[in-house]
C-alpha cells in the first residue's frame, strides 16, 4: 500500500481524521481535497459514510478553512498552548449551523434527505468541540516518529500509545532498533 494513501482514519475521530487531509506548507504535499468531489469522496469514505451529490466549491473553501482551525487546535492541546481567538471562533461558528440529522432506515442508520457539505462541516466542528472540551482531550497524541506530522487519539486502555500507527510509524521504530542492535553486535 502507498504511503500516505488517500485518505487516512486512524486517529479515533472524524474531526482529527479530516485534519489529515492535507494543509498549507509542509503539509501541502499531503493534499488531499483539490476538488469539489475529493471532499465528497472523503465524506463517503470517512466514519460519517455521508454520500453527497454535489460540493460547491464555496463548500470546499470552507472545509480547508475548518480543516486548518481543527489542525491548529489540537496542535495548541497537545502542546499544552491556548487557543488563538479566531479559531475558536471560527470552530464555533461552523459548528453553530444545522447539523446532519440521523434516520434509521430498513438498511440502518443514514443520514436525513437535505444532508450536505456544509451539514457535514457543522457535524465535524462539533466532534471537534467534543474532542478539545472533553476528557478525551488529555489523550490527544502526537506521533512519536519524529518524521511523521500525525495526531491521533490515545483510547489505549493505559494510555501510552506513542505511534499514529503501530503497522507503520511503530514497526518502522522496531525495524531501526533490531538493525542498530545488529550493526552494533557485528561491531
Amino acid at each position: 500500500m502507498p504511503w500516505p494513501p488517500r485518505f487516512l482514519f486512524h486517529t479515533g475521530r472524524p474531526s482529527l481524521d479530516f485534519a489529515h487531509t492535507g494543509g498549507e506548507g509542509p503539509f501541502a504535499k499531503f493534499e488531499r481535497l483539490h476538488a469539489t468531489r475529493d471532499l465528497a469522496d472523503w465524506f463517503a469514505a470517512s466514519s460519517l459514510h455521508l454520500r453527497v451529490s454535489r460540493v460547491t466549491r464555496d463548500e470546499l473553501e470552507a472545509a480547508v478553512a475548518l480543516r486548518g482551525v481543527i489542525w491548529r487546535m489540537a496542535v495548541d492541546v497537545v502542546r499544552g498552548e491556548d487557543w488563538k481567538r479566531r479559531d475558536l471562533s471560527a470552530l464555533q461558528s461552523v459548528a453553530a449551523g444545522p447539523d446532519l440529522v440521523p434516520v434509521l432506515t430498513a438498511d440502518g442508520a443514514g443520514w436525513a434527505r437535505g444532508s450536505n457539505a456544509t451539514r457535514a462541516l457543522s457535524s465535524l466542528a462539533r466532534d471537534a468541540i467534543a474532542l478539545f472540551g472533553g476528557p478525551l482531550r488529555e489523550r490527544i497524541r502526537e506521533c512519536r516518529n519524529p518524521r511523521c506530522p500525525l495526531l491521533f487519539v490515545d483510547t489505549s486502555r493505559p494510555g501510552k500509545r506513542v505511534w499514529c500507527l503501530m503497522r507503520r510509524c511503530g514497526n518502522l521504530e522496531k525495524t531501526a532498533r533490531y538493525r542498530a542492535g545488529r550493526k552494533a553486535r557485528r561491531r
